[in-house]
């Protein structure tokens, strides 16, 4: 019995290679004709001549990104799997470690970040197959507090979720309305747990609450500190007090690293890293769940879900690691901002499971252990120097031995096992190694996770990508213009410095392991900021023309003007093409395609500038923002109705308000001279142009300043 199966969406992907031959005979017609014409100038060093090299510039942008993007839909992937079929005893199923990363309780309620580490303990896996890690990088006494306190709620919670079969198994999303179909009365029994469950949540909650703004428990975070570990339950402990299925409860374990302030600590993947060795002498599982703090697990099953990958021995010798979809329970019918991504993970993520697999996308996805330390195909080629790979540990060493394997359930973790793994969440344990280098999360960008998964993709590893049709993991999107622009801001700056390092797909990728078609994809991620500088040259030199009277568009009567018009329709049909049928609305088309231009000439501009300006200054890799992931209400309750907010924004409303207002001005200086002269030939595509960037955001521009008055 198969365990997947894999599909070719048809009739969609031979439509899309008929347009990508098509459109590929458009663009290289366009670029002829403004090569061909640029020696055509008698002074190649007037302003017209100057503002043809720009616009060329900008449509070259345009192409390029245009022609890497194509890789993603030359054979797109559905897939399907069938946990059903999975043959072996729920004691032979591989073990898996969670691991959950938190960094700043001020910009990540610990409420929220419990209700994640719930959630992932009440997965529908053996107790004793599974273990739970909180990575807590700010070193906060509350979250240890609220994780202890998480403990004692989910033995109550568990028995209950397993006994009625609960899926939302979150509980801040079960007593919301994701879980109105599940909190219909059962029976008597049912109603009477529910309630006092309900309450003893609300209890966990304040408890939580009230230890944070009392001051009792120090809420902060704590920047320079040694490392500290705790183990909240031990599953041999727990065995020991009962053999129910339905009140056992897996590991559960608080993992502080050591921070000082005279020392890298690499952010996020730092902190992985060293959660890697701390859970390698202590669980040890050969496959490892990662979830940011803010998503949860929303189907039990997932983990079952991403063995039936795992396991089939057609794709195990080399699969690194199952990737689920980032979906978010707050995104609004308008989603003015376009903060589902749509693109990335209905469109994007397919196409690269055609190839060699998806990009490792930060949050939810089941990742190899080994392939963080090996290439497929390569049997411990580390322990040739284990030593000057992975550390003096001897205890981290053996770990990795495969004959040694899992730590099993029935092993107490001693307090000799806790003090080694303080020992390996230290900032010096990594000095001389090669971890962040060959071994573990890289540090050579800031989107470890990203950049990692490009990184095992040029080893040779494969992965695949699951869309169920019930979310297996949930998170919370942005819902104002300043946290999804600065989110914007950081990827975009962080995958630009990656594309102008010697480690870039074009240079490194291709004379790699990875597949020509995966690094074209690798290529149209990494510098999406070629999209950017294009928007802001045809927001700004068509517009200029207009005002001093010069042309950068063929007459209307050109045939090259038709080119140009064709080349327009092409390139909106094809987006159109991946929105509408997929579940969206013309409406929904136009949200999203508007964002993209805003956040064109903004973040997306912006973030590709700093990147650059770090990059010659030598900046780069000192500072990174952390997301602020609470929820304002009143924020939400804009986004809902579908209004902008820009509080916060800051420099971003300058690019948008100036493109803006300079494309309205030409437009009136355009459209009055074709008024007076009666020629409209030589202007015509400048003044589409114009107005069709007006059109765009004018009426987000008319928000921004509405914003401002009232501030």
């Amino acid at each position: 019995m198969e365990l997947n199966k894999s599909t070719v969406p048809q009739p969609i992907t031979t439509i899309y290679r008929l347009h990508m031959f098509i459109h590929s005979i458009i663009m290289v017609a366009l670029i002829y004709y403004r090569v061909s014409n640029l020696f055509k100038f008698e002074n190649i060093l007037s302003l017209q001549a100057l503002a043809w090299v720009l616009i060329t510039f900008g449509e070259f942008s345009f192409i390029l990104k245009w022609f890497f993007g194509q890789g993603t839909r030359f054979r797109p992937v559905e897939r399907d799997v069938f946990p059903e079929n999975i043959t072996c005893k729920d004691s032979d199923l591989p073990p898996i470690d969670v691991m959950v990363f938190t960094a700043n309780p001020k910009k990540e309620p610990i409420v929220d970040v419990m209700n994640t580490v719930i959630s992932a303990m009440a997965l529908d896996y053996p107790t004793d197959k599974l273990a739970v890690y909180l990575a807590d990088d700010g070193g906060c006494p509350l979250s240890l507090y609220a994780m202890e306190e998480a403990c004692v709620f989910a033995k109550l919670w568990l028995p209950f979720c397993r006994k009625y079969g609960i899926k939302t198994r979150c509980p801040k999303a079960f007593f919301s309305p994701l879980g109105d179909d599940e909190r219909v009365l059962k029976n008597d029994d049912f109603d009477a747990e529910m309630k006092e469950i309900k309450l003893k949540y609300e209890e966990f909650q304040q408890n939580v609450e009230r230890a944070g703004e009392s001051g009792k428990i120090n809420g902060n975070v704590v920047p320079d500190r040694a490392s500290f570990i705790k183990v909240i339950n031990d599953r041999k402990t727990e065995s020991e007090k009962s053999a129910d299925d339905l009140t056992k409860m897996p590991l559960l374990v608080y993992v502080s690293r050591e921070r000082r302030f005279n020392r890298l600590h690499h952010f996020k993947g730092g902190s992985a890293n060293a959660l890697l060795r701390v859970s390698g002498i202590m669980s040890n599982a050969p496959y490892i769940l990662v979830l940011d703090c803010d998503f949860f697990c929303h189907d039990p099953i997932s983990a079952r879900k991403a063995m039936c990958f795992h396991l089939d021995p057609k794709l195990s010798s080399d699969l690194a690691y199952v990737q689920f979809p980032q979906v978010f329970y707050n995104v609004s019918k308008s989603d003015i901002y376009d903060v589902k991504i749509r693109q990335a993970y209905k469109t994007i993520w397919h196409g690269m499971d055609g190839i060699q697999g998806p990009v490792l996308s930060g949050t939810g996805y089941f990742l190899k252990r080994k392939a963080l330390y090996t290439s497929p195909g390569v049997k411990e080629e580390y322990l040739s120097s284990p030593e000057k790979h992975f550390g003096r540990s001897k205890k981290f060493l053996a770990s990795l031995e495969e004959k040694n394997g899992y730590v099993k359930a029935e092993k107490v973790i001693s307090e000799d096992i806790v003090e080694e793994a303080k020992t390996l969440a230290t900032c010096a344990y990594e000095d001389g190694t090669h971890w962040g280098q060959e071994i573990g999360y890289s540090y050579d960008c800031h989107l470890e996770s990203t950049f990692t998964g490009y990184l095992l993709h040029c080893k040779g590893w494969r992965s695949t990508y699951l869309y169920p049709d019930r979310p297996s993991f949930l998170g919370c999107a942005p819902v104002d213009m300043q946290g999804f622009s600065s989110q914007l801001i950081k990827w975009v700056a962080a995958l630009t410095q990656a594309g102008l390092s010697h480690l870039n797909p074009i240079t490194y990728g291709f004379s790699s392991r990875m597949k020509t078609l995966q690094c074209m994809c690798y290529a149209y991620l990494i510098y999406f900021t070629l999209y950017s500088w294009g928007m802001v040259l045809y927001a700004s030199v068509p517009s200029i023309g207009l005002l001093f009277g010069f042309q950068v568009y063929p007459d209307v009567h050109d045939p090259w003007f038709a080119v140009y018009v064709i080349a327009f329709i092409s390139a909106i049909l094809e987006n159109m093409s991946e929105s509408i049928p997929d579940g969206g609305s013309f409406k929904s088309w136009w949200m999203e395609y508007r964002a993209l231009m805003m956040m064109g000439v903004s973040a997306i501009w912006l973030g590709g500038l700093k990147a650059i300006l770090d990059r010659i200054i030598g900046t780069e890799g000192e500072k990174l923002y952390l997301s602020d992931k609470a929820i304002d209400k009143e924020k939400l309750k804009k986004y809902e109705k579908g209004k902008f907010d820009f509080q916060g924004i800051g420099i971003l409303a300058v690019p948008l308000i100036a493109f803006s207002l300079l494309n309205l001005v030409g437009f009136i200086v355009g459209a009055n001279h074709v008024f007076i002269t009666m020629n409209y030939a030589g202007v015509l595509g400048q003044l589409l142009v114009s107005s069709f960037f007006v059109f765009v955001v004018v009426t987000v521009v008319i928000d921004v300043v509405s914003f401002l008055k009232v501030s």
